[in-house]
C-alpha cells in the first residue's frame, strides 16, 4: 500500500479529495465512479470496474490502493460496511460521536471541520449539466413541490419558504403513507417535484417521482444514495456528499445546494424578488402595528 496517512474514519470523498492530485487520469476517471456508484462498486470485480470506467483491472486495483487501502476487496468492505450503517440511523449516531475524539473546548471545532469538509465535496460530485437542468427546471415550473421525510422534511419546508419569498410558488409536502397520495393528485405536468433524500430512498420517494414522470412533471432528487437514485424515475440527481462517516450532519449538503438554487433564481430575476421581499416586509410592518425606524432608537 502506498505510503499515505490514512485514517479509518475517512470517507471515500475525504480520501479522493486529499489524495487527488497523487492520482493518474485513468485513476481518477475509477476513483470518480468509485465516489458516484458505490452500491455498484461494493458488488463489481476489478474486471468490470475497468471496463465500466474505461481502464483496467490494475488501474482499479491500483487507484484503490493511492486511496489508502489495502486493495479493490478492502474497498468493497469498507464500502459494505458503509452501506449497511447508512440503514441504521442509530448506529449513523454512535459512529459520529466516537468518531469526534473531542478536543479540550468540546465537540464544536471538530463539527464545523466535518461540516467544511463534506461541503468540500459537493463541487465534484454536482456536474455543471445537472446543475443548470436543475436551476432551469424549477426556474420554468409553474409550482415547486418540495418533498422530504423525517430530517429531510424540514430542507423541503425551507425550499419552498425560501422559494416563496423570491416570488416563486412553492410548497412542501411531508407526508408518508396513503396521507402522501392526496397531495400527489395536486401535481400537474408544468409543475416541478424536489425529493430531498439524504440518506435513504424510500419506498413514498420512490413513488413520488413515478407519478411526476407519468404526468410529465420535472423532478429533482438530492440524496446520498446515489445508486437508489439511479433506480429511480427522477429526471434530474444531484448527488450528496457521504455524510455517514463523519460528524458533519447530512442536512448540510442539501441545504446548501438548494440554497445555491435559490440564488441563481434571484440572480436571473433579481429586481421581482427583491420586491416581493419588500412586498414581505411592509406585511410584517402591518402585522406588528408598527415600523422600524432606527431614528427612533434611544442614543446609546
Amino acid at each position: 500500500m502506498d505510503d499515505v496517512n490514512t485514517s479509518a474514519s475517512e470517507t471515500l470523498g475525504h480520501r479522493i479529495r486529499n489524495r487527488s492530485a497523487t492520482l493518474s487520469t485513468g485513476e481518477r476517471a475509477v476513483a470518480d465512479y468509485l465516489q458516484r456508484h458505490p452500491e455498484q462498486t461494493a458488488i463489481s470485480s476489478a474486471a468490470k470496474l475497468g471496463e465500466i470506467t474505461g481502464t483496467s483491472d490494475a488501474t482499479v486495483i491500483r487507484t484503490a490502493r493511492k486511496l489508502g487501502f489495502d486493495g479493490l476487496n478492502d474497498l468493497k468492505r469498507s464500502l459494505v460496511e458503509h452501506l449497511t450503517r447508512r440503514r441504521n440511523p442509530a448506529q449513523v449516531l454512535d459512529d459520529r460521536v466516537q468518531r469526534l475524539s473531542p478536543a479540550e473546548h468540546g465537540v464544536l471545532r471538530p463539527v464545523i471541520d466535518a461540516g467544511l469538509a463534506l461541503l468540500g465535496e459537493v463541487p465534484a460530485l454536482v456536474e455543471s449539466d445537472e446543475w443548470s437542468r436543475s436551476v432551469a427546471a424549477i426556474n420554468e415550473a409553474e409550482h415547486v413541490w418540495a418533498y422530504g421525510i423525517g430530517p429531510g422534511a424540514s430542507v423541503a419546508e425551507h425550499l419552498a419558504l425560501s422559494l416563496r419569498r423570491v416570488g416563486k410558488a412553492a410548497d412542501a409536502w411531508t407526508a408518508t403513507g396513503f396521507r402522501l397520495a392526496d397531495d400527489l393528485l395536486r401535481l400537474q405536468p408544468s409543475h416541478a417535484v424536489v425529493a430531498v433524500a439524504p440518506l435513504r430512498v424510500f419506498r413514498e420517494i420512490g413513488i413520488l417521482l413515478d407519478h411526476a414522470h407519468r404526468v410529465g412533471a420535472s423532478s429533482i432528487l438530492l440524496t446520498e444514495a446515489t445508486d437508489e437514485g439511479r433506480g429511480t424515475r427522477a429526471d434530474i440527481l444531484l448527488p450528496l456528499p457521504d455524510s455517514t462517516d463523519g460528524a458533519a450532519n447530512e442536512l448540510i449538503a442539501p441545504l446548501t445546494i438548494l440554497h445555491a438554487i435559490v440564488l441563481e433564481l434571484v440572480a436571473a430575476r433579481r429586481s421581482s424578488a427583491v420586491d416581493h421581499y419588500q412586498q414581505l416586509n411592509a406585511l410584517r410592518t402591518e402585522i406588528a402595528g408598527t415600523e422600524l425606524d432606527i431614528s427612533q432608537l434611544p442614543e446609546l
